[in-house]
């Protein structure tokens, strides 16, 4: 699978994937300003990953072959940093670089943007600004942006996705925002949100959402264990906020994700 599709595909399976949670007044942005200021203005979706704490936890030894292999690259890297305009992929990461990753480019000696020339260009651009042209975006996850692994997505982004994963495009088109949170632990805790362009939109994405867990376990087939995880997804809505939950061990997550492959 190319490297782009492969981060578009993890890109929206962080922001997209379960998007749930309570809605709550947008907090000053925890992000990496150095970082955050490589994303300009038309950024639709985005995502962090602290990549210190997700070395040491359980859940990395379980990750797929492809995403390891796209990680590679930034083994020198502390934090990565996504970003989706609709069109490309941009990948910030912060790290000790004693040159530039295969790829990428240096912006001063420890901030490396991966993409395509056009997706440098802007970067280079926005960060010589010296701050974000995605506040909006990211003062929506910045509830979420201190955990090891999140993502945050303006409503109706329609990711180039196929199979099942297609599925959540329509979930989008129904919120305003959408944010996901992943604890690394012993147990993997999900907490995801969305917020409803409406009232009732909200009630159409949590019943359209019960409808993709019920789906999903009834696709789990001969693994009872994995059909049960999905039943147990909490799931609840208040006004125009859904808000669901997840606790899963770190091989049980990735095998929920491949579910939507």
């Amino acid at each position: 699978m190319p490297r782009a599709r492969i981060l578009c595909a993890g890109l929206a399976a962080l922001a997209g994937v379960l998007a749930l949670g309570c809605r709550q007044a947008p907090a000053p942005a925890a992000v990496d300003p150095a970082l955050a200021s490589c994303l300009t203005g038309d950024t639709l979706a985005a995502a962090g990953v602290n990549l210190d704490r997700l070395r040491a936890s359980a859940l990395y030894s379980k990750l797929p072959a492809a995403v390891a292999a796209l990680l590679e690259p930034l083994r020198d890297a502390s934090y990565l940093l996504l970003a989706y305009d609709g069109r490309d992929i941009l990948a910030a990461a912060r790290g000790r670089f004693p040159e530039a990753p295969v790829g990428s480019a240096l912006l001063g000696k420890d901030i490396a943007v991966f993409g395509s020339p056009a997706a440098l260009e802007k970067a280079k651009a926005q960060h010589r600004v010296g701050r974000t042209g995605a506040e909006w975006l990211l003062d929506r996850g910045a509830a979420v942006s201190t955990s090891p692994v999140w993502a945050v997505a303006r409503g109706g982004v329609s990711f180039p996705l196929s199979g099942n994963a297609a599925n959540l495009n329509r979930l989008s088109r129904l919120a305003e925002y959408e944010t996901i949170a992943l604890q690394l632990g012993p147990a993997i805790e999900l907490e995801a949100a969305a917020v409803g362009r409406s009232p009732e939109a909200a009630r159409n994405f949590e019943e359209t959402l019960r409808g993709f867990f019920s789906l999903a376990a009834a696709g789990a087939g001969r693994a009872p264990d994995l059909a049960a995880l999905l039943h147990s997804a909490q799931v609840t809505r208040d006004g125009a906020a859904v808000h669901a939950s997840l606790s899963a061990t770190p091989e049980q997550i990735v095998r929920v994700f491949a579910l939507a492959e």
